[in-house]
């Protein structure tokens, strides 16, 4: 009887002498998977047995490689099946500008995703015969693309990938179903900077800290500085500072804090001295509210910085100033100030300046008179000169205070505040990200064919590109005529005022200043570029602050562990005593007084209510 031999169909029989070989080619392949640096690219002949299999194929090279994925539609009109598909970049395709007419309400264009990428993976639907299964194979696959590719933390961002998993989808409906509210809050162990005084009784006097992404944003953008108090985000009522500046996209981004016991000379004396210190560099403009301690300070401190006044803590003041004064012409006024405001040159608002006070009667105010004696502080005019990002209130300041002032109440305590302030901070790291996916994925369109604007383009952020492409489109408004070999005067074709443009082929300088004051070169000397035939911007005209890519320059010191020890270590300061006149409860009058007694709706006595009214009983009987 012949003896049978079974066999698993799923194993292939090899030979006795090759099984060590095997084992070698297998050790060397799980290495090889190991130390593998790269992803797995589609490639042409490959096969996948659904069509969702190769979606999530692709869609995992996507995320590795830094893009999105859009499912194309092809289908055969005469039968309606299905035999081939199109997996694309997220930016493949055009997009159109749109713009209704027949709509009194502008539509909001959005900014432009689609840049018509051919980067693509294309599978076709395969079948042998009847006893083989369907299979979707790789037919073209084109991995180059025509656009800036997103890295690990900004691909998060995308719509695709912002997906919640099912456990913490499971997590959230069970608080919901509880009535809880979970605060997600993520400790690091995060290094930053401080400094602090005690008093003789060992209680905490002043603290300034920074965190370490705080340091590194003020290495780049921390030429202008805003810098503002606000009072009871705290257990102590003491006064809390932040510096605040500009990002290169445009969003206000936080440097550093402070707690401070009062506001008087030395405490912001020792508040600056110790900000330049930690920062490294002082900015080279800041601005501020009207104190004069801090004016003095600010002088001793940083010498070398320009200190201007908020324009917005000046005009807040004026419906106090000047409404009993010019009653129905307050309007108007007001209205004339802001033209004031708006001059570019000296000369302008020193001859408007009386002819307005003039109009209004107001030559011997005391609060106009102040204003102008202090004008270099607060008129643009007196400020182009210097570099402000165009910033000229402490406003962005109020978005990181209405944040703080929602996860901070009064009765926080020190260690907490300081904790719960990291979260503001990372939320502005988020934040930047974000922008900067925003920017690689978002195409601004050109307005015209010039070298000039595609320059600007390349170079600049959307955000400081629109600027740009907004004073380009302005340039040929205006008429330029040549004085001599590089003195030029431009003039609007409506408007009466002139610009003086001084442009060499290499240095150009106008009187508007607003590359001074902002940082982009304006329309005057855009102007005088196209006049002249220029086909390129000099490269010290693109600033590094408005580049899409700025690098970092420094790194930081202390722990946090070692600030909290700190802290710990320290007595809690006392209750500060915040500036203005202290709280006090108004005397009420007769009325007030008589409308808080609670009297008997049925007879109107004092001494009971309505439901032990002895008159309700004979009332009812």
């Amino acid at each position: 009887m012949e003896e049978r031999i079974f066999f698993d169909l799923n194993e292939v029989p090899v030979e006795e002498n090759s099984i060590n070989a095997r084992h070698e080619e297998t050790a060397t392949e799980e290495h090889s998977q190991n130390n593998k640096t790269i992803f797995d690219e589609p490639f042409v002949g490959q096969y996948f047995l659904s069509e969702e299999e190769a979606l999530i194929f692709y869609q995992n090279y996507a995320r590795k490689k830094g893009f999105s994925v859009r499912k194309g539609r092809f289908m055969n009109k005469k039968t309606g099946e299905r035999k081939r598909r199109d997996f694309f970049c997220h930016h493949e395709g055009k997009s159109e500008f749109k713009k209704d007419y027949t709509k009194k309400k502008k539509t909001r264009n959005r900014g432009y995703t689609r840049c018509e990428c051919k980067a693509h993976m294309r599978i076709t639907l395969i079948r042998i015969n009847e006893i083989f299964p369907e299979e979707w194979q790789v037919t073209k696959f084109v991995a180059a693309h025509n656009h800036v590719l997103l890295n690990a933390q900004e691909v998060r961002f995308l719509p695709s990938y912002r997906n919640i998993t099912l456990e913490d989808e499971k997590h959230i409906l069970l608080l919901k179903e509880g009535g809880f509210t979970v605060k997600m809050l993520k400790m690091k162990n995060l290094n930053f900077q401080y400094a602090s005084t005690l008093d003789s009784e060992s209680k905490l006097e002043h603290i300034f800290w920074c965190h370490a992404h705080c340091f590194e944003l003020y290495q780049k953008y921390g030429d202008v500085v805003v810098f503002d108090i606000t009072y009871k985000v705290n257990s102590y009522d003491m006064p809390f500072g932040i510096f605040v500046g500009i990002d290169n996209h445009g969003r206000t981004i936080l440097f550093g804090c402070a707690l401070l016991r009062n506001e008087k000379l030395k405490t912001f004396e020792w508040l600056f001295k110790n900000f330049t210190l930690l920062m490294k560099k002082s900015p080279k403009t800041i601005l501020t509210d009207q104190d004069p301690w801090m004016k003095q300070a600010i002088e001793t401190e940083m010498p070398y910085t320009k200190h201007a006044f908020c324009i917005w803590h000046i005009t807040t003041k004026f419906s106090s100033w000047f409404t009993s004064v010019l009653r129905s012409e307050y309007s108007s006024w007001c209205t004339e100030f802001h033209n004031l405001y708006k001059l570019d040159s000296v000369e302008e608002f020193e001859q408007q300046w009386p002819l307005v006070s003039a109009k209004y009667n107001l030559e011997k105010n005391k609060h106009v008179t102040a204003l102008y004696q202090i004008k270099k502080i607060w008129v643009p005019s007196y400020l182009r000169g210097f570099f402000f990002g165009c910033m000229t209130t402490t406003g962005r300041s109020e978005s990181i205070n209405s944040f703080i002032k929602k996860i901070i109440s009064s009765n926080t305590c020190l260690i907490e505040f300081i904790r719960q302030v990291d979260l503001t901070i990372e939320d502005v790291g988020h934040r930047q990200m974000h922008d900067s996916m925003v920017s690689k994925c978002q195409e601004s369109h050109l307005r015209s064919l010039s070298p000039l604007e595609k320059q600007g383009y390349q170079v600049l952020t959307p955000y400081a590109f629109k600027k740009f492409q907004d004073q380009f489109a302005q340039a040929i408004q205006y008429s330029v005529r040549e004085e001599n070999g590089t003195s030029f005067i431009v003039k609007h074709y409506k408007a009466v005022r002139q610009h003086q443009v001084v442009w060499d082929g290499k240095t150009a300088k106008c009187t508007s200043k607003n590359f001074e004051f902002v940082g982009i070169l304006c329309r005057h000397i855009l102007s005088v570029l196209l006049h002249k035939g220029s086909f390129e911007i000099p490269s010290n005209y693109w600033l590094s602050r408005w580049k899409g890519n700025v690098d970092a320059s420094s790194s930081c010191g202390n722990n946090s562990d070692l600030v909290t020890n700190a802290i710990e270590l320290v007595r809690c300061p006392v209750i500060s005593q915040t500036k203005g006149r202290p709280k006090q409860k108004r005397m009420k009058s007769g009325k007030e007084l008589a409308r808080q007694v609670k009297r008997c709706r049925l007879c109107r006595s004092s001494s009971h209510n309505f439901t032990t009214c002895p008159e309700r009983e004979s009332n009812n009987a």
